[in-house]
């Protein structure tokens, strides 16, 4: 099995480094570094973990056009790949749409915007002079001065029907959120197939991973109960509706999202049944996490991408899963 593993950016920059360094050694394919607004920046913890590693794949992600033109990204990519030859992919995505207006900016024409960005990125990383006239970026011969020719994979993050079809049809890959179930994870992929199909593609030639919330412990309740919080929180979004639908589990969603507008985490995690935690995730003992996981492959993801966090110990479960799952 493919695994990877995914750094939210919220500890420090050393804990990313130490802990990336663990999670290569228990075999981990890839090491993704999520680009949270106002967190550790994706693209330098990606620099400063190319140092400590060695094999691992570096995948800045949900990098926004609205945010990261394409030339800089581009420059940004050719440099860490220069530091990690042959090891450098990148997720794009729309972003988060409340901190985009924190910035200032309003996510117009979503689809149209990626796709002129993942065009962009390439035709600079192949060498050529950019004329490109879009509709949130202008280029007037922009070029690269270095890395002409270099190949980076490039992912396209969401779980929106239209970016997924746009996956399908101009991604090397797709990345979906965490926090989705089987039923909604399905629904994602099908919508890459149908995009990879419009475009004359092969929808296996377009990697298929996904975040997967993991909590792991010799004692399952206690993982369930974990991951259960951490669900509350991602549900703040409203975005999370159709998906919540999707688990047939009885869920009041506009609680929860009263509930943590007044920052009861705790109250809006009692809202979620125990079943929560293993219809939107994965949780329990490392026996039970392996079948998890081998469930979410069964429906098409091709690379499963976990966390590794908490305590030193609770850490080291995870990557003897890891481990166990790769040797097999």
């Amino acid at each position: 099995m493919r695994i990877g593993v995914y750094f939210d950016g919220f500890t420090s920059a050393q804990d990313i480094i130490e802990v990336a360094s663990q999670a290569e050694q228990a075999g981990a394919e890839g090491l993704w570094f999520a680009q949270h607004m106002g967190y550790r920046e994706a693209m330098v913890m990606a620099a400063a973990v190319a140092g400590a590693t060695k094999t691992s794949k570096l995948v800045p992600t949900a990098i926004t056009p609205y945010l990261w033109p394409s030339l800089p990204t581009a420059m940004t990519l050719a440099t860490l790949s220069e530091l990690a030859p042959g090891r450098i992919q990148i997720a794009v995505s729309v972003g988060n749409l409340l901190n985009l207006g924190e910035s200032g900016v309003e996510a117009v024409k979503p689809v149209r915007v990626l796709r002129e960005y993942v065009k962009n990125i390439r035709a600079l990383l192949s060498g050529a002079a950019v004329h490109s006239q879009g509709l949130i970026e202008t280029l007037r011969g922009a070029h690269m001065e270095f890395g002409k020719g270099i190949e980076i994979p490039i992912y396209i993050a969401s779980t929106g029907p239209l970016v997924m079809k746009l996956a399908g049809q101009v991604g090397d890959g797709i990345l979906l959120s965490a926090g989705l179930t089987h039923a909604y994870t399905r629904r994602c992929l099908d919508a890459v197939q149908t995009g990879a199909g419009e475009a004359g593609r092969d929808p296996a030639a377009v990697r298929k991973a996904g975040f997967i919330n993991l909590s792991v412990s010799e004692d399952g309740k206690t993982a369930r109960a974990a991951l259960l919080r951490k669900l509350a929180y991602l549900f703040r979004s409203r975005g999370h509706s159709e998906n919540i639908k999707s688990s047939n589990l009885d869920i009041d969603h506009q609680a929860i999202i009263e509930a943590l507008s007044r920052r009861d985490l705790d109250g809006a995690a009692r809202l979620l049944p125990e079943a929560a935690a293993t219809t939107f995730g994965v949780a329990g003992t490392p026996a039970e996490c392996r079948e998890q996981l081998e469930a979410y492959l069964a429906i098409g993801l091709t690379e499963p991408i976990v966390e590794a966090t908490g305590t030193p110990a609770e850490r080291k479960l995870v990557f003897d899963l890891i481990h166990e799952l790769v040797v097999r």
